[in-house]
């Protein structure tokens, strides 16, 4: 008991002292810091080469799954992005383009089981009523999926 006394009025002085924290953490409350270990910024997203395209059933909607190969290893963080702001063009086709970030300095090729990347974005049952398909863009490959 005594002991954890003497740490607590220990740190007291420390409590008042400040420090930076990267706005991210949201001390300004904007999330609009950037924060990276290299310091540099992260390269912009690319698109990938897409595999496969499906589309599944989900609770209270549908889920787009993909599976894309990536050019080198180092690729990460893939995602579908919607195009047109995810709203349905005059067809009644929602289109997502599959984008992935590349590493910062060119990997090895590698097999393509290395390679492998995934994503997928989920539907709402909601937004389907105006909603005929969906085209999924990656890499000069483009697949379209009805519902």
């Amino acid at each position: 008991m005594r002991k954890g006394l003497v740490l607590l009025a220990g740190l007291l002085p420390l409590a008042g002292c400040s420090m930076e924290v990267p706005g991210f953490l949201g001390r300004e409350g904007d999330a609009s810091g950037f924060y990276s270990i290299r310091g540099e910024p992260a390269p912009e997203p690319v698109q990938i080469p897409l595999r496969t395209a499906t589309l599944e059933p989900a609770l209270h909607g549908v889920l787009i799954r993909v599976e894309a190969e990536a050019p080198t290893q180092g690729y990460y963080s893939a995602r579908l992005e919607p195009l047109n702001d995810g709203r349905p063009d005059q067809a009644g086709i929602v289109t997502f383009q599959l984008l992935a970030t590349p590493p910062a300095s060119p990997g090895a090729i590698g097999p393509a089981r290395t390679r492998a990347m995934s994503a997928a974005v989920f539907m709402p049952t909601l937004a389907l009523k105006n909603i005929r398909a969906f085209r999924v863009a990656g890499g000069g490959n483009v697949v379209t999926l009805t519902p």
